[in-house]
């Protein structure tokens, strides 16, 4: 009898240790959750907008007839704005697109012509409206955008002829094609908002207008327009 109660005893006292020695334990630290990291920003997807710019075009005009040949050249300045939008493919940190835009142009100038009639004899070069379709490629750097672009620029020009007087006069409409090529940077500045900012360089190519009333006997005017362009602009990208 008396080995059992010390048999309990010591069963007694070695619980009453091993649960102080739990006690003295120090406390277990609580596990900390891992940080939430925000996603990349990817430039994929469709997005629409709008912009407004500053337009330089230069004109140089080849007029001839069978009895006169002469050329003449001037530079004009005006504002431009209008609509865009397109589709971006980002692939790892390259981002290819398509764009297209169309646009209003304030950009017209008189210039004098001269030529046999007298030097009072003035061209008016109006540039009305102009679009573009243009493939892109860029670099991205998480939200900036580094890119190329360049395609086909379409546009209504209209010239105007008057000699002194408004003896003779003759205004000639056209369509015309020309490549454009430029680059610009973009920056997402909020989830689905970008701003850009844009240089362009269109050559409009060569135009012939037949003119039956300003030139005696009637002859042509050979017309080349090159153009400068910057353009800032926002964007809204779908998702």
């Amino acid at each position: 009898m008396k080995k059992l109660v010390a048999l309990a005893a010591a069963f007694s006292a070695l619980a009453f240790g091993t649960t102080a020695n739990a006690a003295d334990l120090p406390a277990r630290m609580p596990v900390k959750a891992a940080p939430m990291v925000a996603p990349a920003f990817s430039w994929t997807g469709f997005y629409l907008g709008a912009q407004i710019g500053w337009s330089h075009i230069r004109d140089t005009q080849d007029l001839s007839s069978p009895s006169f040949a002469w050329s003449v050249s001037d530079t004009a300045d005006g504002f431009l704005g209008g609509v865009h939008g397109g589709y971006n493919l980002q692939i790892s940190q390259f981002v290819l697109g398509v764009e297209a835009d169309f646009e209003g142009n304030t950009t017209n100038h008189t210039f004098l012509v001269g030529g046999p009639f007298s030097v009072d004899t003035a061209a008016t070069e109006k540039l009305r409206w102009q679009g573009s379709l243009r493939g892109r490629l860029g670099i991205a750097f998480d939200r900036v955008l580094v890119y190329g672009t360049g395609g086909w620029a379409f546009g209504e020009f209209e010239d105007s002829y008057v000699t002194p007087g408004s003896i003779f006069a003759e205004s000639v409409s056209s369509t015309r094609n020309g490549w454009t090529a430029g680059g610009g940077v973009e920056f997402a500045f909020w989830t689905n908002l970008t701003a850009r900012a844009e240089y362009r360089y269109t050559d409009w190519g060569s135009h012939t207008n037949n003119l039956n009333v300003f030139l005696a006997p009637p002859g042509t005017s050979v017309d080349h327009v090159t153009q400068h362009a910057v353009r800032v602009g926002l964007s809204y990208k779908f998702f």
